[in-house]
């Protein structure tokens, strides 16, 4: 179980470098930048989920993988608004590419969030010194 935990992880951090980098080189990319930023969370709700709940198929619905999470872990309620208002910066971008943006601010605060989802996560499974150490806020938030 630890390997597929580790491997949502991986895969999360892939898109979160992504993102990043279509945040502050490519900047014309948010749209896509805010959907991986979408995608990495899911990542690690993905390994949470796997971890809370190791007997039990997956589920790829946002509200309901929450609303499990939480039942188990009522402290994650404290991420339910950012989660959602990430997925809704994803929703909005895919439906209007055409001039959709985020200001400074809105980059930085999407980054910092994702980053508190995964610190968070990494701490409760137990796998943070293994993934600490690549990647910190500060390593992601400078360029």
């Amino acid at each position: 179980m630890k390997s597929i935990i580790s491997k949502f992880f991986s895969e999360g951090d892939f898109l979160l470098k992504e993102a990043k980098s279509m945040f502050f080189l490519k900047k014309e990319e948010q749209c896509d930048a805010i959907c991986h930023s979408c995608k990495a969370v899911k990542k690690y709700l993905d390994a949470y989920e796997k971890f809370l709940f190791s007997n039990m198929k997956p589920t790829e619905n946002y509200h309901v993988l929450l609303h499990l999470i939480i039942q188990k872990d009522s402290e994650f309620k404290q991420f339910f608004e950012k989660i959602f208002e990430l997925k809704c910066f994803a929703e909005e971008s895919k439906r209007d590419q055409e001039g959709f943006f985020l200001f400074a601010d809105e980059v930085d605060e999407v980054l910092k969030n994702v980053l508190e989802i995964r610190t968070y996560i990494l701490g409760e499974i137990g796998m943070k010194k293994e993934f600490m150490e690549e990647y910190t806020e500060t390593s992601f938030m400078n360029t």
